[in-house]
């Protein structure tokens, strides 16, 4: 009798409440396509600034062109950085750590400054820089500090790049180095230098070197083939190498254990990893190091950099594109992600401080300038997208909450009934 009873209690309220319910479940599922396309246009990145703020007073923006940039991410001031600059007067070198705290490395116009051919520094603000041959020198606290190298034979080398083991004793250290008219490794440590890797003559000239692990270096360059019988520099074709390194300090000479080549005209970014590994960057393909292992992937780029915090790779194209691919380094996965407005510089550098990646160009008057982008908004409840899904998630649990409530009320209506 009581199964009578409910079953047609349940009856009358689908026959009475039958259109009602179906015209809810409409208009929630023209919620769902209205939210879903709303979501979809904004799947832009934002926080996206073109310049910089003018109460930061960067020095900078002094110049006609930025010729190298090393921001210092563990710094109290998050734009901390050391640059060089060309002016209208000459060339600074100068390190700015606060809005009013700028020293100059070396003199203003000094005529060394346009003889650099190493400029590197670590997040805390310590500087490394050469200007002359075997010569190696470090600014820190505002002293420079001159180290001279030879070996045995009294040989004149220039040192154009350097990578520092950080687990060794000794603070060991791999230059690549330009001497008899090639390009090759020594190795540097707590005695002196040691033997060189010999030099290859009109082949490779490495340019770039990070520390991997274990005593491991990754070193990359370009090797020039001669497409034709012709001497003409137009015939030339440069092709990448990436090689890694053995040096573990000791007397003998650093060890190419490992080379590859790779498409592109040159490496233009390359950053060590969180985990030991490096990510490199050419104009047309991308690179996945670890210690015993290169992963190639078919993405080109002008400008990349790395973001240690997620372990990925954010990849730039030229000015004026619409989109920007960021690669999880860990799987080599990659997503499309599209800009506010179209790139408005052609980026020669980038870097992330704290929250924020800096990328530093030129714009269509070929006058230098900065993009700034906050990558702390995107998805958060600040960001357009953020809220939409956070709207969206709440809007849809009340509807279904209401519709249930409702429906289990009716029923027990009826049944009293």
């Amino acid at each position: 009798m009581l199964a009578n009873v409910m079953a047609s209690g349940w009856r009358k309220l689908l026959e009475e409440e039958s259109e009602h319910q179906w015209l809810a479940i409409g208009l929630f599922f023209v919620f769902i396509i209205i939210g879903g396309f709303l979501i979809g246009g904004t799947n832009s990145l934002e926080g996206m600034v073109l310049g910089t703020d003018p109460s930061h007073d960067l020095v900078f923006e002094e110049g006609d062109y930025l010729i190298d940039i090393e921001y210092h991410r563990d710094a109290s001031w998050s734009e901390a950085h050391s640059g060089i600059l060309k002016t209208h007067q000459g060339y600074k070198m100068y390190q700015q750590m606060s809005p009013d705290d700028v020293d100059d490395i070396l003199p203003e116009n000094d005529p060394s400054i346009a003889n650099v051919t190493m400029f590197t520094a670590n997040s805390d603000g310590i500087l490394t820089f050469s200007t002359a041959l075997n010569t190696l020198s470090t600014y820190v606290d505002g002293m420079i500090s001159d180290q001279i190298l030879s070996d045995t034979h009294g040989s004149e080398f220039g040192i154009n790049g350097l990578a520092t083991d950080p687990s060794s004793l000794l603070n060991n250290r791999l230059l690549i180095t330009s001497e008899d008219g090639g390009s090759g490794l020594r190795g540097l440590n707590g005695q002196g230098l040691v033997t060189m890797t010999s030099p290859l003559q009109d082949s490779v000239v490495w340019e770039e070197i990070v520390y991997l692990k274990d005593s491991t270096f990754l070193v990359a360059g370009t090797f020039t083939i001669q497409t034709s019988s012709s001497q003409s520099p137009a015939s030339l074709s440069p092709q990448i190498v990436l090689a890694h390194v053995f040096w573990d300090g000791d007397s003998t000479a650093p060890q190419i254990v490992r080379q590859m080549m790779g498409n592109g005209s040159e490496i233009h970014s390359m950053s060590r990893t969180a985990d030991g590994g490096a990510v490199a960057s050419t104009d047309q393909e991308f690179y996945i190091v670890s210690k015993n292992s290169v992963q190639v992937l078919s993405y080109s780029s002008t400008s990349m950099v790395y973001e240690p915090e997620y372990d990925r790779a954010w990849l730039f194209g030229e000015r004026g594109s619409e989109s920007i691919l960021r690669v999880d380094v860990e799987t080599g996965e990659s997503s499309v992600k599209k800009l506010g407005y179209p790139l408005p510089i052609m980026p020669t550098s980038g870097v992330i401080s704290g929250e924020t990646l800096y990328l530093h160009g030129f714009d269509a008057q070929g006058e230098a300038d900065r993009l700034s982008l906050d990558l702390s908004i995107e998805g958060s409840l600040s960001s357009g997208r953020g809220f939409l899904n956070f709207a969206f998630i709440i809007v849809g649990v009340i509807m279904i909450a209401t519709q249930g409530y409702l429906m289990v009320e009716k029923a027990m209506h009826v049944k009293r009934a």
